[in-house]
């Protein structure tokens, strides 16, 4: 591919040429779940059709081939750009891919996909696919609502995580806890079986009340008493707890999640059996810009 010469650098952003420009490096983490890799797979080649312009190439930081270091040497003499298919910015990005560039000024890393409030919308849109499969009732106040996110050691990644929770929160209209996968806490396990728990002595606690009720009904010579909105004398123990799934694609971490014991567990954000979210086309898109524009 004929290119001009190496493009110059200003405010640490990489420049165009005047006929090429930088690659997109389009980093995921790897899996070796099939459906993983076409989901992600997926992803790219709607990136790819939407620049087409660009060179578009996947790498991995794990798992799967070629590595991202093998791609930045191929690509050592060309202006490129690594855009991270992650979440969360921690290890990876701020070591393995820091690595990657070192001592190459013509490569940059781009922020890792969120935080990013459309995120949210597709976990909200996840999630309400997975009630409705089941045939379940639309999310309530009285749902313990968690978003499992893979967890990391960098505390700003899960900063991160909770500034998506927030996020989610918003956009579904209910409290939602972060829990963890890896490397934090509370555990997806640990919380849904938190959740439980205080289910349950909030049930014991209104069946308390209600048999309070009943016997100063009996002695007042009510037949009839209404706790809790209850007006059969039954209390509602129907609070569900329901998982969101923050993470990219299936693999290692959803199938954890799934075993966690939650009532319901959503999706991940991409599944290869649909169509790719339009939010994380237009954020892999919107962070290779902001990269090469600066």
């Amino acid at each position: 591919m004929a290119r001009d010469e190496p493009a110059a650098q200003a405010n640490g952003a990489v420049q165009r040429t005047a006929h090429a420009r930088p690659v997109l490096l389009a980093c995921a983490h790897g899996t070796g779940n099939s459906e993983g890799q076409a989901a992600v797979a997926q992803l790219v080649e709607e990136v790819r059709a939407e620049l087409e312009s660009v060179r578009v190439i996947d790498t991995w930081v794990d798992v799967q081939e070629p590595s991202l270091t093998d791609r930045t040497r191929e690509l050592a003499s060309e202006p490129a750009v690594i855009v991270p298919l992650l979440l969360s910015a921690g290890y990876h990005v701020y070591v393995d891919m820091a690595r990657a560039i070192k001592g190459n000024p013509e490569h940059r890393v781009a922020a890792a996909l969120g935080p990013d409030p459309r995120l949210s919308v597709i976990m909200a849109r996840r999630l309400t696919e997975a009630l409705r499969e089941q045939g379940a009732a639309p999310i309530t106040e009285n749902d313990t609502v968690l978003m499992a996110a893979a967890g990391s050691s960098e505390p700003d990644a899960v900063r991160d995580c909770r500034v998506t929770a927030d996020h989610l929160a918003h956009e579904l209209g209910v409290p939602v806890q972060v829990a963890f996968l890896s490397a934090a806490e509370p555990t997806v396990s640990d919380a849904v079986a938190e959740a439980r728990e205080s289910a349950g002595n909030l049930a014991s606690n209104r069946a308390s009340g209600l048999e309070n009720g009943q016997e100063r009904g009996s002695e007042s010579g009510s037949g009839s008493c209404q706790v809790g909105g209850s007006a059969t004398g039954r209390v509602s123990t129907s609070g569900r707890v329901l998982v969101a799934t923050y993470l990219l694609a299936p693999g290692f971490f959803h199938n954890k999640t799934l075993k966690a014991g939650a009532d319901i567990t959503a999706a991940p954000l991409l599944l290869p059996d649909a169509p790719t979210p339009p939010e994380l086309i237009e954020l892999v898109i919107e962070h290779y810009e902001q990269a090469v524009h600066g």
